[in-house]
């Protein structure tokens, strides 16, 4: 797995974005990431795609 982050508009209002890898293929990308009113909150989002029965999906949980 490589430590590069994803590209995305989310960098331009994160910080601290960072990646773990489950070893079984997922990864979780996690940031901190401001809010509207300028605060600054942690969120996270599990990251898989996965062949489901021959068709492409985002399927963080599996197919």
């Amino acid at each position: 797995m490589s430590n590069t982050i994803p590209p995305g508009t989310y960098q331009l209002t994160s910080r601290n974005v960072r990646i773990s890898d489950a070893g079984d293929g997922r990864i979780t990308i996690t940031a901190d990431t401001q809010m509207a009113n300028g605060s600054w909150t942690t969120s996270s989002l599990k990251y898989d795609i996965a062949n489901c029965n021959g068709q492409l999906k985002f399927a963080p949980d599996g197919c």
